[in-house]
Parts: C-alpha cells; sequence; structure tokens
C-alpha cells in the first residue's frame, strides 16, 4: 500500500472480524483488504443512489422484455 497518498485513520472492529481478515489475507495486507473493502461499498452505494435518482426514467408500466427486444432489434452490431 502506497503511504505517499493515505492518512492514518484509527478504526474500531471487533476482535473475529480482524481474526478472519487476518487468516484470510495476512496480517500485513489489512489494511489493503480493508481499503478495498471499503471502495466497493462505496462504489455499491454510488450505484444504488444514481438507480434510485433514475426512478421513474422508465415507465412502470413498459413491458421491459418488449424494451430490450426493440433495442436490440436497432442494434447495428447485430446485423
Amino acid at each position: 500500500m502506497a503511504t505517499g497518498n493515505s492518512k492514518i485513520t484509527a478504526v474500531r472492529l471487533p476482535l473475529g472480524i480482524v481474526q478472519k481478515i487476518d487468516a484470510l489475507v495476512g496480517k500485513g495486507n489489512r489494511s489493503r483488504f480493508i481499503a478495498a473493502a471499503i471502495e466497493k461499498e462505496l462504489k455499491r452505494k454510488a450505484r444504488l443512489a444514481h438507480i434510485a435518482s433514475a426512478e421513474g426514467f422508465i415507465a412502470d408500466d413498459l413491458d421491459t422484455l418488449a424494451f430490450v427486444n426493440r433495442l436490440r432489434a436497432t442494434d447495428e452490431r447485430r446485423k
């Protein structure tokens, strides 16, 4: 893990979680694993927020299968 663009942050975790992380990735890789897990969760939350903001973009009464089939029929790559 690069130390040039990072900040030490104290986080309290249950001992069992720390032991599971260490058993999985080793004590020397704990920070890298936790940072990757947090990044993954941040991306997931951002996707959910994006989906929530797009609510109503497609009408609820739309036949989704028919819509997808129309899109596929107009896709130039499929011709």
